[in-house]
């Protein structure tokens, strides 16, 4: 064979073999292409699933139903001789009822297993009734039931003159469970009785000035969406029990003001 057709086996041998370099090339950028976007696809029906079930997912919102608390011993409607605990709508409200919250889920999916647990923060340590209160039949009790922290169990006791009476506890937790709250729906939940009992003896400890240290009702709320996943979510409520004197009968009173889960923006509010 001449040197020029030597040359040109090379040539087309070399053509030939840059070809399939060329072809292998191509074929392993068009794997990658083809994975990452298999892998994008991935992503946005992984994005698109995730998306709808926040959309989907209960949003429950906690509300109080009421301006103010009343408390009022002796009281007429009262079932077992304790402190009847009632609530005004309004400044003007002469007809105050049983103080409710309102539970609404606002989502686009019922909310299952709904659990709110209250816990109030009290700084004030031991509880005391006044002295002149002491005389009109309130005491401290102690026991017999201690917590499961081993903590005795106080109630506030309410004695009538001819020697009967009773005993209510005061809890600083409490735990409300509802089976399930639909979407779109709102429903009513008692304040828990216990958790005012504790506002009435502090209110009549504390008087008509308003306390330094403050005292903060958090309602933690709890539920489980129909995939079981489960979501929470916090209110919180600035409690301000205080008593003016009145002894026939007695009567505290005390402000819940609603406080802000989420940081506020720093610097004046108005200007």
């Amino acid at each position: 064979m001449s040197d020029g057709a030597s040359h040109l086996a090379v040539w087309i041998g070399a053509i030939s073999a840059l070809g399939t370099l060329v072809a292998a090339i191509a074929a392993a950028y068009s794997a990658w292409t083809s994975k990452v976007s298999a892998r994008a696809a991935r992503d946005a029906v992984t994005e698109a699933r995730q998306a709808r079930r926040e959309e989907l997912a209960p949003k429950l919102v906690l509300e109080k139903d009421f301006l103010d608390l009343r408390f009022q011993w002796p009281h007429p409607a009262s079932l077992n001789g304790e402190a009847v605990f009632l609530a005004r709508k309004h400044w003007k409200d002469a007809a105050p009822a049983q103080p409710t919250f309102s539970l609404e889920n606002y989502g686009q999916s019922p909310a299952l297993e709904v659990t709110i647990v209250w816990e109030l923060t009290d700084p004030h340590g031991a509880f005391k009734v006044p002295d002149q209160l002491q005389a009109l039949g309130l005491s401290i009790q102690e026991g017999p039931g201690t917590t499961r922290d081993g903590a005795v169990i106080q109630s506030l006791m309410y004695s009538r003159s001819d020697g009967s009476g009773s005993a209510l506890p005061l809890y600083h937790k409490w735990t409300t469970d509802i089976p399930s709250c639909s979407d779109r729906q709102k429903r009513t939940v008692e304040f828990p009785q216990h958790i005012l009992n504790v506002l009435f003896i502090r209110g009549l400890q504390l008087g008509p000035t308003m306390p330094g240290d403050e005292m903060t009702l958090t309602a933690t709320v709890s539920c489980y969406a129909v995939d079981e996943a489960r979501y929470e979510r916090e209110f919180c409520w600035k409690a301000v029990p205080f008593y003016h004197g009145e002894i026939n009968p007695v009567v505290a009173y005390s402000h819940l003001f609603e406080l802000p889960v989420h940081a506020k923006p720093s610097g004046s509010r108005v200007a």
